[in-house]
């Protein structure tokens, strides 16, 4: 270890104020001032890149928004009046109770409401069918227009239903 008097004459070395003062001033010069941003060596730089960063994530939504829309308005005509009544009527039947009643209501309605509830089950298997067969992009004008057929006798009869007061929203 080194020992300051084998170096320095007793007049040499700093005196202890001498040496306090020395010392307030140098961590006075290291240490750095505590900001928001002090973890960050550089706050511009990380403004630059935190805006960066949003621009790019908002212009990626609206290329993948423009894609998406561009995609949607290439599609027949057809495909897409196919499209619009399969959400019409999944918005319809998500606003509408469930058409299983209880016991009781079946009975109080008769066989009028079960016989309603077989026709909406046959008209959903022949959709789903025809649907399977037109998955690989089918677009004879004949499937496509039994399928709206169906889709509008199912609308029809949801219409009727509620109508005649068999099922209420």
């Amino acid at each position: 270890m080194i020992h300051p008097d084998k170096f320095y004459r007793p007049d040499e070395l700093p005196d202890e104020r001498t040496r306090q003062r020395l010392w307030r001033g140098i961590e006075k010069q290291t240490k750095q001032a505590r900001s928001f941003l002090s973890f960050i060596s550089d706050a511009r730089s990380f403004a630059y890149g935190i805006a960066a960063t949003v621009l790019l994530y908002l212009s990626t939504i609206g290329a993948i928004t423009i894609v998406r829309d561009s995609i949607q308005n290439a599609q027949p005509a057809v495909v897409r009046v196919d499209q619009a009544y399969q959400s019409a009527i999944k918005a319809f039947e998500q606003i509408m109770p469930r058409l299983v009643a209880a016991p009781r209501e079946q009975q109080e309605q008769g066989g009028e409401l079960l016989a309603r509830k077989d026709q909406i089950l046959m008209i959903d298997k022949a959709i789903e069918e025809l649907r399977q067969e037109t998955r690989n992009n089918d677009l004879s004008p004949i499937k496509r227009t039994r399928l709206r057929q169906l889709y509008s006798m199912k609308l029809q009869i949801l219409i009727d239903m509620i109508d005649n007061g068999e099922i209420e929203l």
